[in-house]
């Protein structure tokens, strides 16, 4: 069967987070904090990248607006080549991204915006970077003593508090929407609880393992639809069992059946 250079294009995006690693390019569109940002493709497809090897200090840590604004400045509006091997637990490439002939992960570290993340990574060529910063107190390293963003977290981590088991539920799918179902399926989400909750490392997963990142938050005891607008996780028509997790912690769980999947029919949760 013949394929045209557009087909082509177009099943290579889609099927891109399925490959586990390669190289794309594309354009940086948001910031999130100094080693993670988003970029988009041709066809207004996004992804989360998570710059590897490093580790830049959390928003709320000192330094930390610094190194978002450093890593806006060499990036943001930019074309980038994004080299991924992965996925993290947040559902975010791990990727080496370069501008033209700048590795920016490198670069973060030399300017002394980020540590070289030493317990997942062990490149000569970034822990060379870190030492020269160090030693020229260059950024963060200008500071006594500067924290280092794990260590940060470990003193946080006991202030935050998961949401509770229950908090955010699978309410219903739409596994074999009227029409085509690509495009159209649905997942309804129900926060039970008197507190937003944000979404930021919340994902859902079928028994296949494919995985759907999600994002933003869903109000006090309000609800939150999701269109699955890409093909990365398609509900099966046969059932399936779907997966809310939080991080790695899982949250709910949805199991449905082929004749539950009837044609335009709503599946609830019977087990609330």
């Amino acid at each position: 069967m013949k394929i045209n250079l557009l087909t082509w294009f177009i099943l290579w995006t889609i099927s891109l987070p399925a490959l586990g690693a390669g190289s794309f390019n594309a354009k940086v569109t948001h910031i999130s904090d100094g080693d993670t940002f988003t970029v988009t493709i041709a066809g207004g497809k996004t992804f989360r990248i998570r710059l590897s090897g490093i580790d830049a200090p959390e928003k709320d840590q000192p330094f930390g607006a610094k190194a978002k604004t450093g890593l806006s400045t060499l990036i943001m509006g930019k074309e980038v080549r994004v080299d991924w091997s992965g996925y993290d637990d947040y559902q975010r490439l791990l990727a080496s991204v370069f501008s033209g002939s700048t590795w920016i992960n490198q670069h973060m570290i030399t300017q002394g915006w980020a540590w070289h993340y030493i317990f997942f990574d062990q490149n000569p060529q970034l822990s060379s970077a870190q030492t020269k910063a160090r030693a020229t107190r260059k950024g963060l390293w200008a500071g006594t003593n500067p924290t280092a963003p794990w260590d940060w977290r470990k003193k946080t981590k006991k202030t935050h508090t998961k949401s509770k088991a229950g908090a955010v539920r699978i309410a219903s799918l739409l596994p074999n929407p009227k029409g085509k179902d690509e495009g159209n399926e649905q997942i309804t989400l129900a926060n039970i609880t008197g507190k937003t909750v944000a979404l930021r490392g919340w994902s859902l997963r079928d028994k296949q393992k494919n995985t759907y990142p999600l994002s933003g938050s869903i109000k006090a005891k309000g609800k939150l639809v999701i269109t699955m607008k890409n093909n990365r996780m398609p509900l099966n028509n046969d059932g399936d069992t779907i997966t809310l997790l939080e991080g790695r912690t899982i949250r709910h769980t949805f199991t449905y059946n082929k004749k539950q999947a009837e044609h335009g029919a709503v599946v609830k949760d019977n087990n609330k």
